[in-house]
């Protein structure tokens, strides 16, 4: 234990120290994965898959907030959709807009789950979201969550149906317009991973607030289990076409790393709680104090070796080795 405290505390002063240089390389390959990602699923614009624009747009958002790489990530996917078909394009505009001032207006600071979410869905571990946001951010952190599940599953109905959508007729068009509509609202693997979640998220935030010991891993160990419980259930219920083996390897791994993540964060010793108890002019005070497990970093000390011991030294070295001959 002392050596992952201590472990933590480097990490903690490197990324300290530090600083200036890891965010905006961190933003740098958020966002060059994430146009990557875009580009490989629906890369119907063949001029956006350019390593020019792609390390071109990722540089330029290393020096912006996450949201700046959000927005471009929706320019280039209504881009690509523009190329396939009109209607699919401007569909896929309105919902984004909406999607983005959704949770622009209630979890403005969690952007990167919008991100996040789609790209581990590639993967098949969206779950290590919900448990992570729902122990650093509040209740609305499910918001981005549920948006950025919407997005991916836009995008795959899109990409399956792609020989479907380029129709230019009128009478096509309405099909078309149609077609997305129902597709994307009636998808009901949607609909399970969006309970599955956004309900996991919710309830790790309101756990881990509880005033219990180990609330922050009773919280993630609960959330795992929603999540892993909600999708077998839609599995069985509505015949989903999702692995079973896949729901539970991802869920049960989505609920190792969010323990390690959770001690990194914060890891507290209950051992020396203490209740403490004051007052001022108009209320009493009961306050219970739980403290963080921390360790110092040992401090590196340099001897200086004089002239005189350096000799000394080196005398003993060769009387060492005249013996040894």
């Amino acid at each position: 234990m002392t050596e992952l405290l201590l472990l933590r505390e480097r990490l903690k002063d490197f990324y300290g120290r530090f600083d200036i240089y890891i965010t905006p390389l961190l933003r740098f390959l958020l966002a060059m994965i994430t146009y990557t990602v875009i580009n490989r699923s629906i890369g119907y614009y063949e001029k956006l898959d350019s390593p020019v624009i792609v390390l071109g747009a990722s540089l330029v958002n290393s020096f912006l907030p996450v949201n700046a790489i959000v927005l471009f990530a929706g320019i280039f996917t209504v881009l690509h959709l523009y190329k396939l078909s009109l209607i699919c394009a401007g569909i896929v505009l309105i919902l984004f807009v909406l999607l983005f001032l959704l949770y622009f207006h209630f979890a403005p600071k969690d952007g990167i789950a919008v991100l996040l979410t789609p790209l581990l869905c590639t993967i098949g571990l969206p779950y290590i979201i919900p448990l992570c946001f729902g122990l650093i951010g509040s209740v609305f952190s499910a918001i981005p969550i549920v948006c950025g599940v919407i997005v991916y599953y836009t995008i795959i109905y899109i990409k399956t149906n792609s020989t479907l959508l380029q129709d230019t007729d009128i009478e096509a068009l309405s099909r078309e317009l149609k077609s997305v509509i129902d597709g994307i609202m009636g998808n009901q693997t949607m609909r399970i991973m969006i309970i599955a979640l956004g309900l996991s998220c919710i309830v790790v935030c309101l756990l881990h607030r509880l005033a219990i010991k180990y609330s922050w891993t009773i919280a993630v160990g609960v959330g795992g289990v929603i999540e892993i419980a909600v999708m077998l259930i839609g599995i069985i219920r509505y015949d989903l076409d999702i692995s079973s083996g896949g729901v539970l390897f991802g869920g049960i791994l989505s609920l190792v790393l969010a323990v390690v993540i959770q001690f990194f964060i914060l890891s507290v010793d209950y051992t020396k709680t203490e209740f403490l108890q004051f007052e001022d002019d108009e209320y009493y005070y009961y306050v219970k104090a739980v403290p963080k497990m921390t360790v110092s970093l040992p401090e590196k000390r340099v001897k200086k070796i004089s002239g005189t011991e350096k000799d000394d030294t080196e005398k003993e070295i060769n009387r060492a080795r005249r013996k040894t001959e």
